[in-house]
């Protein structure tokens, strides 16, 4: 579970959030226009920027950004490492992903860079699992094999997810409920026979 409740949030003049109040549980999609707070609702959770207000959450914090960030002097299996992971653990991770754990970053493609960071945001002990538009310029073919991947290690490694999208697509796909946020409040929640691409489309097309 993840819960906000008066957050406020400005930079400089402008401000963002004041006195957002949110629960979320499992996996939810987070959309909205560019520019909207969505990427400084999950850095306020991840307590990477100042705010007021209180947050909480389950566990630790994983963080997969809009580059996959792998540490560049480790291999794959040591970057997992790295975040706490047990090696058997690591491994099997890994194996799940398609991803040669004795390769360094410089070595992988594209996809298998992205695979690599979902691992060890994954393999980090942790309760809430966050993801900034994690499969944005991905081609849908190489897409639908990383939610093929990203469901299989939710299924093992179950945590609260709350994860930053502009397509419906990924949102109806990977999300238990999806939420449209415009002037610092939730204007849209989707969840179950609701959540649908027809409708969270027609939703930000209006924005």
């Amino acid at each position: 579970m993840i819960e906000l409740d008066g957050i406020v949030k400005r930079f400089g003049d402008k401000t963002v959030y004041d006195g957002f109040c949110a629960r979320f549980e499992g996996i939810t999609a987070v959309m909205g226009r560019s520019g909207c707070g969505k990427t400084t609702l999950l850095n306020i959770v991840a307590s990477l920027t100042p705010y007021e207000g209180t947050v909480v959450k389950n566990g630790n914090i994983s963080y997969m950004f809009q580059q996959p960030r792998l540490i560049k002097n480790l291999t794959v299996l040591e970057n997992l490492l790295y975040v706490g992971a047990e090696e058997n653990t690591a491994k099997a991770i890994l194996q799940k992903v398609e991803v040669d754990g004795a390769l360094y970053p410089k070595q992988l493609s594209g996809g298998m860079a992205d695979r690599a960071s979902l691992a060890r945001a994954f393999a980090a002990d942790g309760g809430t699992l966050l993801m900034d538009e994690p499969f944005r310029g991905l081609d849908i073919g190489l897409k639908m094999r990383i939610f093929d991947v990203f469901e299989t290690l939710y299924r093992d490694r179950a945590r609260d997810v709350l994860f930053v999208t502009h397509s419906p697509l990924e949102a109806c796909r990977l999300a238990e409920r999806a939420v449209i946020i415009d002037d610092g409040k939730i204007i849209s929640d989707f969840s179950g026979d609701s959540l649908s691409e027809q409708a969270l489309t027609d939703v930000l097309k209006a924005l």
